[in-house]
């Protein structure tokens, strides 16, 4: 195996070497790859950090959903989040166009935040882009605590959060 060259993607140079370590760059999309560097942060974080060892078992994310579907079960809107850690993460919120306007949303995202509290949550976030509901949110009480501008080109990435 000495000297035995790895096969390299073509998709795939090395911008490195020290004769016992390779820097590759790469395009190559390879889900074995990214799950093992996942799983390597995770023990990571795991190791170091009780909330993130805590976060792994099956009880400590609760998932938390709100939907909204019409008379025939056809799906107009919905909400997904989490609740762990003392906080509501919101990942996905969405409503139908011919939805909006009409206080569905702010019902659906306070419905969200009542669970949370009940599930003993005392903050939210989640994320925007310009171009999306950063106003509706504010009207919420939600407030920016982060933002990256020109991400997508011409627009703005926001984090939020609302103390519950």
């Amino acid at each position: 195996m000495k000297n035995e060259k790895r096969k390299v993607s073509p998709k795939s140079r090395e911008i490195w070497s020290n004769g016992k370590l390779v820097l590759l760059l790469t395009a190559d999309k390879n889900p074995e790859v990214r799950r093992e560097i996942h799983e390597q942060i995770k023990a990571f974080n795991d190791a170091i950090s009780e909330p993130h060892r805590t976060a792994r078992t099956p009880e400590a994310v609760r998932p938390l959903h709100i939907l909204l579907r019409d008379q025939d079960g056809r799906l107009l809107g919905g909400l997904i989040a989490d609740s762990y850690w003392g906080w509501l993460d919101v990942d996905d919120f969405w409503l139908d166009e011919t939805m909006r306007g009409q206080g569905l949303g702010r019902a659906m995202l306070l419905a969200a935040e009542k669970e949370a509290i009940s599930r003993g949550c005392r903050y939210a976030k989640l994320e925007t882009f310009s171009f999306q509901a950063r106003g509706f949110y504010e009207k919420c009480g939600y407030r920016v605590i982060g933002q990256l501008d020109e991400y997508p080109p011409g627009g703005s990435f926001y984090w939020m959060r609302k103390d519950l």
